[in-house]
């Protein structure tokens, strides 16, 4: 039976009300056409404490130096004529200016041949092995590669090789091991790792639907239970539409033990051009060992909002937080990690949420990533994105050399993300149900995504509906909403459908897969639909309160 035209049951697009009850913290005082965050007066920025004022990374404190250049009166032309005097050339002394000059000019070709010895002989594209990043890394990269023995070369390049071969990507494996040099072969670990590699190869086999590829979604993760479940009046959203820490470590684990395999949304179709050579989405070629099973996953709102991390209402993360991170940031390694203010007020780094304990989990599983693929990042824009006060109003608040720093510290964690295999989606400027709303106002809401966040997070062809609300049922998409969203260049479209393990419907001109929401109330009130990723019994953290309150 045709997937995308099967009738079912039961159709939940419009079931699932994610979010809703969280939003009332922070929405009350606003309409619910427009969320803006109202202008605030000017304030003292927040300071650190002192013993953690010395981190860089904090974005809170205000540059106060300022330099001052003196500038000398210009001499008139009368007084530098009146005081020119005529001299007798030295003659002696010009020699010795001379040879000054031609002994610094010798030392600094002595320097540039040097560098250009130590670092121009480098292979200028790198082979093609490493993921997209700055020059300046590529080049010390490969000064690095030169200073190596031939043993130390063929070591780092077996290491290289060898994790992104456990991706499945053998072709790019084999290219890693050319860069050894145009003797690749004649060395025999990298002989012996070619050979294993198109064997590995030979045995994959092409996933035969991708129209049958499961997605599943969290939102931001509960380290703190105490906190979170403190019994105050944000305990039952949080308690219904999150998962733990405890247990998305669990869920990987077990997705790992059934053989699942992290994939882009993008791997799902390839583009191809049709009889009259115009280009089409069809079904893409995963290719992965027999019994390997693909799966998306995604995380919603990954803007630590303030509702979660602020506790005395000052828009800052704070000890009184409700035990969520508060931002994602870069770590000394270079990955994705997140800021958590632990109880106690301390200031950690770590794997405080979806996105570090994922990159930390795949460095340690190569294979449950294909091809490299991380997870789908959603962000609104109301409050700024990946927790950074990014929303023009914060221009007024922290001044525009310190808002400036904090928009710059946003684009670098994006471009770490993506450097690393993550992909960033549209959900949405002001979190409101697409499904149910004019097409004027998703007009204007896809405008103020792209004019407030695009600049910080790039394009993105994704969409992620707030709520799940989409613009259609299972009928193929046509019309005002479809055109303001189509032509704002999105292509690939999630709503939330847990009814069914996997829901995607593929047409010419774009692709639509429905998510599976992984949190407190779908483990509660239908464990049975989980049943082809985990247990929940192994699952559930005990942590939680008891019982999920419903939310029909």
């Amino acid at each position: 039976m045709d997937n995308n035209h099967r009738d079912r049951e039961v159709f939940d697009f419009e079931e699932w009300d994610v979010e809703k009850i969280l939003q009332q913290y922070h929405e009350q005082e606003q309409q619910k056409q427009e969320r803006e965050i109202p202008q605030q007066p000017v304030r003292p920025v927040y300071q650190p404490a002192p013993q953690q004022r010395e981190r860089t990374q904090s974005g809170y404190q205000r540059t106060s130096e300022q330099r001052h250049r003196v500038q000398r009166p210009a001499q008139s032309a009368a007084n530098h004529n009146k005081h020119r005097k005529k001299s007798r050339v030295n003659w002696g002394g010009w020699a010795i200016v001379i040879g000054c000059a031609i002994l610094i000019i010798a030392i600094l070709a002595l320097i540039i041949f040097g560098a250009v010895k130590l670092f121009g002989g480098s292979d200028a594209d790198g082979g093609g092995s490493e993921r997209s990043g700055s020059a300046d890394a590529t080049d010390s990269a490969a000064a690095t590669e030169q200073m190596l023995s031939p043993e130390e070369r063929i070591e780092d390049i077996l290491k290289r090789a060898d994790f992104v071969a456990a991706g499945y990507d053998y072709d790019k494996a084999i290219s890693i091991l050319q860069e050894f040099g145009t003797d690749w072969q004649d060395q025999p670990e990298l002989s012996s790792a070619n050979a294993r590699y198109l064997a590995d190869k030979a045995k994959l086999v092409r996933y035969e639907d991708t129209t049958q590829i499961t997605h599943i979604f969290f939102h931001s993760l509960i380290v703190d239970t105490d906190r979170a479940f403190d019994g105050d009046s944000k305990e039952t959203g949080y308690n219904q539409y999150m998962a733990t820490v405890t247990e998305f470590n669990r869920i990987l684990e077990e997705l790992y033990k059934r053989d699942f395999v992290l994939v882009r949304i993008h791997d799902i179709v390839k583009v191809e051009k049709d009889a009259s050579g115009k280009e089409v989405f069809k079904q893409g070629d995963i290719w992965l060992p027999p019994g390997k099973e693909p799966i998306v996953i995604s995380q919603d709102d990954v803007n630590y909002y303030e509702y979660m991390v602020d506790s005395d209402g000052d828009r800052y993360p704070d000890a009184g937080g409700d035990g969520f991170a508060n931002r994602i940031v870069i770590g000394e390694d270079g990955y994705p990690t997140c800021e958590y203010i632990a109880a106690d007020g301390q200031k950690l780094l770590g794997d405080y949420d979806l996105a570090p304990i994922l990159e930390h989990f795949v460095q340690a599983h190569p294979d449950f990533s294909y091809h490299g693929a991380r997870a789908i990042l959603a962000v609104t824009g109301y409050e700024g994105v990946f927790g950074y006060k990014t929303h023009p109003s914060w221009k007024d608040i922290l001044g525009e050399t310190a808002y400036n720093e904090e928009v710059q510290k946003a684009k670098d964690v994006t471009q770490c993300l993506k450097d690393h295999g993550w992909e960033i989606a549209c959900h949405s400027y002001a979190h409101f149900g697409y499904g149910y709303n004019s097409a004027e106002d998703i007009l204007a809401d896809v405008n103020k995504w792209e004019t407030q966040v695009q600049p910080i997070v790039g394009d993105s062809d994704i969409f992620i509906y707030p709520y799940g609300s989409d613009i259609a049922g299972i009928e193929n998409y046509e019309g005002a909403k479809y055109e303001a969203m189509y032509q704002a260049g999105y292509r690939f479209f999630c709503n939330v459908d847990g009814s069914t393990p996997y829901w995607v419907q593929i047409r010419d001109d774009y692709v639509r897969q429905g998510r599976r929401n992984i949190d407190g109330y779908r483990m509660f009130w239908g464990p049975e639909l989980l049943d082809d990723l985990f247990d929940v019994d192994e699952i559930w953290d005990k942590a939680r309160p008891e019982t999920v309150p419903s939310i029909v």
